[in-house]
């Protein structure tokens, strides 16, 4: 019985392994093709391997995604553009100032247009596509440590031209495969064989020995170019601004917090009293008993609280709106005191005047027995 199960178990966990390699076969996830020459690229066309190894050698190296007008203030940085695409007339004004100020640039690019500290020429009659092929290449004096014949796959039909103010590096029986041009307080290295720096032909023949010694130096910083890949940014808000207009305006914002603080301003929600957006239900009634105070229009008043309790006791009793006060009182005596029918009898009465009209101390006393009787009535 227990050989079955195990047996069982063993059966149904074979098939799991084989559904899920099976499926794993038949859907496996492809990585993006990525761009050329990408230093955060792993693909065989990529830089990270060399980008890996000069984070080591380097204090910082770090991407660089914006415009060359941009390019930080300061001196002793490298910037590495490699293999770079639709770099215009004005991007080379902008980095060869950058260069001028004290920094180095080198440039990795099989046919770089549009400089001019160095002219180019063809060979193999200028093929578009030629074909990478072994070159021994001879280096200048002191370039390098390394021993021996290095030799490299070159996979260009240009050639820097001999002579000017450049410093050969490398060259090969064709010609001047790379030359450094000093500019002001820098320099610009330009190299035809960017294809030495790619992760699939870096260890390849004598590729690292050739373009090490190009990052022997130490900067303070190595930008790598990725703008000139398709991966360029827009400079945020702040780097728009001066450095010292930032710095300003942050001081000033910081004052003006710490002076509401200190005015004792609250932050946070604030809340509207109810009474200042709701209206009130007898507001209507305020603004008409206002009126008729300002005007002066008491025996008015009196006269409508008459209306309202006459309306009120044929209502009640079915007493006629015109009845006289006697009629009143009499109806009263039977469902009231005596008392209190007399009251009725003078309220609904003529109400009392005098030549300035009702003084304020009749309409406050009168005002007051009508809303005792208005109270009674409406409790019955």
């Amino acid at each position: 019985m227990t050989n079955g199960l195990n047996k069982l178990y063993a059966g149904l966990a074979l098939s799991i392994v084989l559904f899920l390699g099976l499926g794993y076969w038949l859907v496996k996830p492809k990585l993006p093709d990525q761009p050329p020459n990408l230093s955060f690229s792993a693909d065989v066309d990529g830089t990270k391997a060399w980008k890996e190894l000069l984070v080591t050698k380097q204090t910082a190296v770090k991407e660089w995604r914006l415009d060359w007008k941009h390019l930080p203030n300061g001196s002793s940085m490298l910037l590495v553009a490699i293999q770079p695409t639709v770099v215009t007339k004005a991007d080379r004004e902008h980095l060869l100032k950058w260069v001028q100020a004290g920094n180095d640039a080198i440039l990795f690019d099989n046919h770089p247009e549009g400089w001019a500290s160095w002219g180019l020429i063809q060979v193999d009659g200028g093929a578009k596509n030629p074909s990478a092929s072994a070159s021994t290449i001879q280096v200048s004096p002191g370039y390098t440590s390394a021993e021996g014949t290095l030799t490299g796959q070159v996979d260009t039909t240009y050639r820097i031209k001999p002579g000017g103010s450049g410093q050969v590096l490398l060259e090969d029986d064709r010609g001047v495969l790379a030359s450094r041009v000093q500019e002001g307080a820098g320099s610009l290295t330009v190299v035809l064989t960017p294809n030495w720096v790619q992760n699939g032909t870096i260890d390849e023949a004598s590729h690292f020995e050739l373009i090490w010694p190009l990052f022997a130096k130490s900067w303070d910083a190595v930008w790598i170019d990725e703008t000139h890949h398709g991966f360029g940014t827009k400079p945020g808000l702040l780097a728009v601004y001066p450095a010292w207009l930032v710095l300003v305006s942050v001081q000033l914002g910081l004052a003006l917090l710490l002076w509401l603080w200190l005015r004792g301003k609250r932050f946070g929600p604030v809340h509207t009293p109810r009474a200042w957006t709701v209206r009130r239900g007898d507001e209507g009634v305020h603004a008409v008993a206002a009126w008729y105070e300002r005007l002066g229009y008491r025996h008015e008043a009196l006269v409508q609280q008459q209306l309202f309790l006459r309306q009120l006791l044929h209502q009640r009793w079915g007493l006629s709106p015109s009845a006289s006060p006697l009629q009143a009182a009499e109806t009263a005596r039977g469902r009231m005191p005596e008392a209190q029918a007399a009251q009725l009898a003078r309220l609904l009465a003529e109400p009392p005047s005098d030549r300035g009209g009702v003084s304020a101390q009749a309409f406050v006393q009168r005002t007051r027995e009508m809303g005792e009787m208005i109270a009674y009535l409406e409790k019955e």
